[in-house]
């Protein structure tokens, strides 16, 4: 079980580097047996294909669910079997609150602040990844009320095995008056029936100018740094989707989520390339290794490179050594990966007005700034964080702006989504085959 009282500077990637180290599983409650309710059949007003739904929950089993894109959103159906909670409940007094989520992904204060508030305890259990996350879920043993960090490539999953309670909006008043426009609609969720919007990431590069003078930012395509000027031994690729997504991205396509085998296996031969001509090493701890020197190079994540200078720097480490970009951000003709993680309250719970109060409670201003800039470095999605002010205000220094996440940056960007069993396993093979170095 993760604890309300952890340490301040660390962040969800940091968790899963000292677990592994360690060689400890990911601690988790003891079984406690709740039943999961039915689910809504889900139904797409548009959507990109389908895909079967294995789950067999709620009434549609064999059914298909549709996979939703950026330019072919979903709205999810609410059924009969698992609706919205009535308004005007009172929060359930008393209680212990289940939050799941990654490891030090939401700052402890925040939780002890609400307990007090709403008179209940909150506790929280960590997780590895998603799709552990998933099958825990999924096993009926758990009985957690809300989630963070869910991904929008698992939103039809989650619904069609009925693991999400549809919102009532009217327990989300800070949701409503506080979160950019493009979430109150977004194209995984329209109308934001079942989850909210919790974190802002870019994928982009991010490097030590002291140890790697080479001006990435100058560069008419700063994906190209990988392939033409990446230092041996001291580049490093994210493990997962993004370097195949952003091989794609380096000849201008725009279509992250392809199903084609033949585009998957030109962006494997591509990543291949640089593979073998620098003994690429593969990790998500660009947080630690950029500042550290372990990595000169490292293909990152926004929320990252800003807790590498927040957390991370030694004081004989100069600030300004760090750099990243988001290519879009110096010319918006490029295409650059943007993602976001959300929460959803869980048919799982047994409080759900807490849950509801609880995910709102991030959208109040300085809870939203407070979790943001003193604890897990990645920008939500408020409208009283001003771009500029993160800069002004040295929440992020200039050499790292880019880092920040504008609204109009964040709707042009692309982002992954669910995929089709077929695709998925090419991706997957594509990506297994890249570590092997074949």
């Amino acid at each position: 079980m993760g604890s309300v009282d952890g340490g301040g500077g660390l962040n969800r990637r940091e968790f899963l580097r000292r677990a592994a180290a360690a060689g400890i599983a990911v601690p988790g409650l003891s079984a406690i047996l709740a039943a999961c309710q039915d689910s809504g059949a889900t139904g797409g007003a548009s959507g990109a294909g389908a895909t079967a739904n294995p789950y067999g929950v709620g009434g549609i089993a064999g059914a298909a669910y549709p996979l939703a894109r950026t330019d072919a959103p979903v709205t999810w159906h609410i059924t009969d079997a698992n609706p919205p909670i009535p308004s005007g409940l009172e929060p359930e007094r008393g209680a212990t609150l289940k939050v799941f989520n990654w490891g030090y992904y939401l700052k402890p204060k925040i939780m002890r602040d609400f307990g007090r508030a709403y008179g209940c305890e909150v506790e929280l259990t960590d997780y590895a990844d998603v799709p552990t996350a998933f099958q825990k879920l999924r096993s009926g043993q758990v009985d957690f009320d809300v989630m963070f960090g869910l991904s929008p490539d698992y939103m039809g999953k989650m619904i069609a095995a009925g693991l999400l309670r549809p919102l009532n909006h009217d327990y989300l008043p800070n949701f409503t008056a506080n979160v950019w426009d493009q979430f109150r609609n977004p194209w995984y969720d329209q109308e934001a029936r079942y989850t909210v919007p919790y974190t802002l990431i870019t994928t982009g590069v991010f490097w030590r100018n002291d140890l790697f003078p080479v001006d990435v930012a100058a560069l008419g395509n700063p994906y190209d740094v990988f392939w033409t000027d990446a230092p041996r031994n001291k580049t490093h690729l994210l493990r997962n989707r993004d370097p195949l997504a952003m091989a794609m991205m380096r000849r201008g396509l725009t279509d992250v989520n392809t199903t084609d085998p033949a585009v998957i296996q030109q962006a494997h031969d591509d990543v291949l390339e640089v593979v073998r001509a620098v003994d690429v090493k593969w990790d998500n701890d660009d947080y630690s290794d950029v500042p550290q020197g372990q990595a000169w190079l490292h293909h990152s994540w926004s929320g990252n490179a800003l807790d590498a200078f927040v957390f991370y720097l030694t004081p004989e480490i100069d600030a300004a050594s760090l750099q990243y970009v988001w290519p879009p951000a110096l010319d918006p003709s490029l295409p650059g990966a943007v993602a976001s993680d959300i929460i959803g309250v869980l048919t799982t719970g047994k409080n759900p007005v807490l849950a509801h109060l609880f995910a709102d409670h991030m959208f109040r201003n300085e809870i939203a700034l407070e979790n943001f800039a003193t604890y897990t470095g990645y920008q939500p999605p408020v409208r009283s964080i001003n771009p500029d002010a993160i800069v002004a205000d040295g929440i992020a220094p200039p050499n790292l702006a880019t880092t920040v996440v504008r609204e109009e940056d964040f709707a042009k960007g692309l982002q992954l989504a669910e995929l089709p069993p077929e695709a998925e396993a090419l991706w997957s093979d594509a990506y297994q085959r890249l570590q092997a170095g074949v």
